[in-house]
């Protein structure tokens, strides 16, 4: 069974994502925030991850530099691949370079797109 990692601060986001996931095969994992998300990886290595920029504690921004600069004893988890989730204009925020330069990026989404579109994009 595939595996996902939703990183979002959002606890409404999280439980609609992770309801569309399960329901779409997934074993689904859920972190509150980029720090959750670190301590989860040295747990489960996800098929993919859905990360949200804005949150408390560790952004989704953090995380990405964070998980690029592992230890070369943890590879795959630098190149999970991930879809970049916000509430933001990601164009305008600047951080978008930060997410394109990483092994893993495959897109931006807004975070009012359907979990079922997500879902797709994921399962391309």
């Amino acid at each position: 069974m595939p595996s996902v990692l939703i990183i979002d601060d959002d606890k409404t986001i999280l439980m609609l994502f992770q309801y569309v996931f399960s329901d779409g095969g997934f074993d689904v994992h859920t972190a509150a925030d980029g720090q959750d998300a670190l301590d989860k990886l040295a747990e489960v290595t996800p098929d993919f991850m859905l990360v949200d920029i804005a949150m408390p504690v560790m952004s989704g921004t953090k995380f990405i530099e964070k998980i690029k600069k592992l230890p070369v004893g943890k590879p795959q988890r630098k190149e999970i691949p991930f879809i970049v989730m916000t509430g933001e204009n990601f164009m305008e925020s600047g951080v978008n370079h930060i997410f394109q330069e990483s092994p893993g990026f495959r897109a931006f989404v807004p975070k009012m797109t359907q979990p079922e579109q997500v879902l797709a994009m994921v399962n391309e």
